[in-house]
């Protein structure tokens, strides 16, 4: 099998390059294919996660293709219209079985245009019910309406593949999407390394990317003043940087958290966050399927989640390896949590149930459908 991957950048850590990194590693190196990945533009950066020797980059350098006169519109398609001829030379050389584009961006109005013989598969890492949910939490009215226009434009250019990759089975039932789906789940990084907490610390833990509201830290912290309250000796911690960690440092002091609530900041260790903890806190606003819950799952973790889209109810089941809730329903959520603080026993019997959850979604399950769906586009 012969694949190519195209991806803008992989210079900068994200959820979308770590999953690229772990299918296209294995790929390489316990299946034997050879794996191409197409960079739009690396800059002569290092990349953001270890591959394998085994799997060919190509940087196409696609900001040298920029015209001098740059015209707001015209100019993006002048240089679409030359990276069209540079990728077809470059694919007919590799002459692949399948091209797969992992995000948004040149991509998308490149590729479906070229090379008409092999087939094109768009990865969707995210979902439509979660795009709509956070263009209401986007500020001002005028980002949140050129939000809405880019995810328009999106959406129009996937009816132009062969194939979407879907994260979860509720995003192709409501996503109405007018190409071939097929549902294939990102693989759980972790997978718990055979180790699980024993869920006796007194340790909260949530994790997520700070570079803007949609993670829902600020409802985080401001649930567990109510917390703290009645569970002084109980601590939050939450990993993950951005533009808002100074506003989220800000607002632990002015509710005067400080001690029980502690921003990490990212971590390169994150296996041992998970295994000094007793539960994992999530409040996400929109969601394709977080690995978070999944890992924090695989280390035996029982997860309280609000139940936005889509993903936290592919992972968990209510009442059984952790608490799904209604979407801002802070009361609930904080009685719900309250009850696995209080309750050990409980933690152990959901964290159980959570590793057999997290073990659905290890290599050994989702790389055969990987299989399944490759051999079912070399037999056409």
């Amino acid at each position: 099998m012969k694949i190519v991957y195209c991806i803008g950048s992989l210079a900068k850590k994200g959820g979308t390059e770590r999953v690229l990194a772990n299918k296209a590693n294995y790929f390489a190196d316990k299946l034997g294919y050879e794996i191409h990945i197409f960079i739009s533009d690396q800059k002569g950066l290092p990349f953001c996660y270890e591959f394998s020797k085994n799997i060919k980059f190509h940087d196409m350098a696609t900001s040298q293709y920029a015209p001098k006169l740059v015209i707001k519109g015209i100019s993006f398609f002048v240089i679409i219209r030359k990276l069209r001829k540079v990728y077809k030379a470059r694919i007919n050389k590799i002459n692949p079985d399948v091209i797969i584009v992992c995000e948004r961006g040149f991509d998308d109005f490149i590729l479906p245009y070229i090379c008409k013989s092999v087939p094109k598969v768009r990865e969707f890492h995210f979902a439509k019910g979660a795009v709509k949910n956070n263009s209401k939490i986007i500020k001002p009215l005028i980002a949140s309406l050129h939000y809405r226009f880019l995810y328009f434009l999106l959406f129009r250019q996937f009816n132009k593949y062969d194939y979407l990759i879907l994260l979860t089975n509720k995003d192709q039932q409501e996503g109405n999407y007018k190409t071939n789906t097929v549902v294939i789940p990102n693989i759980v990084e972790f997978e718990g390394e055979n180790r699980v907490s024993d869920l006796k610390a007194k340790s909260v833990i949530s994790v997520g990317s700070m570079s803007d509201e949609r993670k829902g830290f600020k409802k985080q912290i401001i649930i567990w003043k109510d917390i703290a309250k009645k569970h002084p000796e109980w601590i939050l911690h939450l990993f993950g940087d951005g533009a808002r960690r100074s506003y989220y440092t800000q607002l632990v002091d002015n509710l005067d958290l400080n001690g029980q609530v502690i921003l990490h900041g990212s971590s390169d260790k994150m296996p041992d966050n998970y295994l000094s903890s007793s539960i994992f806190m999530f409040t996400s606003s929109a969601e394709g399927l977080p690995m978070v819950l999944l890992e924090a799952q695989s280390f035996g973790l029982p997860c309280i989640s609000y139940d936005c889209p889509t993903g936290p109810s592919d992972i968990i089941e209510d009442g059984l390896n952790g608490f799904l809730i209604a979407e801002n329903d802070k009361n609930e959520f904080i009685i719900k949590l309250e009850q696995l603080i209080e309750n050990i026993d409980l933690r152990r019997k959901m964290g159980a149930a959570a590793v057999e959850k997290s073990k659905l979604f290890t290599y050994k399950n989702i790389v055969p459908k990987w299989e399944s769906f490759f051999n079912s586009i070399l037999k056409k």
